[in-house]
């Protein structure tokens, strides 16, 4: 078993423990989305090195995020976050094409 899942498989604890990752990634997946929209608006505006200081960020948290729940909590978390990261670009995508 891994250090941050304490209930056994299949009950509700163990579920909600899921849920939390889920919404763990969801959080996580929405600021790097959002902040790639701040990223590329800043590079068209012309400031390039602002925008190319955002972009190594939000990569240098989220794979650091994402090899910190892989390393410390194992597969089942990490695909929970993982799944709330594409619930988060589906969002921010659906965000931007309203007009």
């Amino acid at each position: 078993m891994t250090a941050l899942i304490l209930a056994e498989p299949g009950s509700l604890a163990w579920v909600l423990q899921l849920l939390v990752w889920l919404a763990l990634g969801v959080a996580l997946g929405a600021a790097h989305f959002l902040s790639l929209r701040w990223s590329v608006r800043w590079f068209l505006a012309g400031r390039t090195g602002p925008s190319l200081a955002l972009q190594a960020g939000r990569l240098v948290l989220l794979g650091g995020v994402l090899a910190a729940v892989a390393i410390w909590c194992g597969a089942l978390p990490l695909l929970a976050a993982t799944g709330g990261l594409l619930v988060a670009r589906t969002a921010v995508l659906r965000l931007g094409a309203a007009p």
